[in-house]
Formats: C-alpha cells, sequence, structure tokens
C-alpha cells in the first residue's frame, strides 16, 4: 500500500482539548518528585530499622515481614505523596495558563 492508504487507515487524531505536551512534561515532573521522594524514605527507613534492630531486643522479636513492611511504606508512602503533589501542582499550573490565555 501507498501512503495515501496509510492516511486514510489511521484515523485522524482528535481535539480532545488536552494539551498532550505539557500533560507528558507534568507526568515527567511526578515520576521525578516520586523517585526523588522514595530515595528518601528509604534513605531515612533502611537505617532506622536497622539500628532497631541491633539495639533493641524487642525490635529483634518482630517478624521479618514486620521490618520488611517499616521498611518499604515510607518508600511507597514518599513516592505517592511526592507524585500525587507534583501532579496537583502542574494542575494548577496548567489552569492558570490556560485562564490567562482565554482573556
Amino acid at each position: 500500500p501507498g501512503a495515501s492508504d496509510l492516511v486514510t487507515v489511521m484515523p485522524a487524531r482528535q481535539n480532545d482539548g488536552i494539551d498532550h505536551a505539557r500533560k507528558s512534561l507534568c507526568v515527567d515532573e511526578a515520576s521525578t518528585a516520586g523517585v526523588k521522594g522514595a530515595a528518601f524514605g528509604i534513605a531515612v527507613s533502611a537505617p532506622l530499622v536497622a539500628v532497631a534492630h541491633y539495639t533493641s531486643p524487642m525490635f529483634r522479636m518482630f517478624s521479618v515481614s514486620t521490618k520488611t513492611g517499616l521498611v518499604v511504606m515510607p518508600f511507597f508512602g514518599f513516592f505517592f505523596l511526592n507524585s500525587e503533589l507534583a501532579m496537583n501542582a502542574c494542575a494548577q499550573r496548567r489552569k492558570q495558563f490556560a485562564d490567562g490565555v482565554g482573556r
């Protein structure tokens, strides 16, 4: 098939009102913020759990699952928190931009 056949097969991109380039930037910002938050969470929680394990006889009685949960919960928590905050900030910037353009 020729190039003209390909045009008729592929549907035209609909104007859905979304600036996909700006949306992609927001997702990239949120991902970066999430990774930074996750790194912070693991950097804080892992040493604290290790110190507690080696210094507290009572803490040693906790199961491996409990200790693992204490390490990974801040990791995931900070990832999701920072990602969501970055997405909200980006949405606010997009709204302000749209309001400014509409005037």
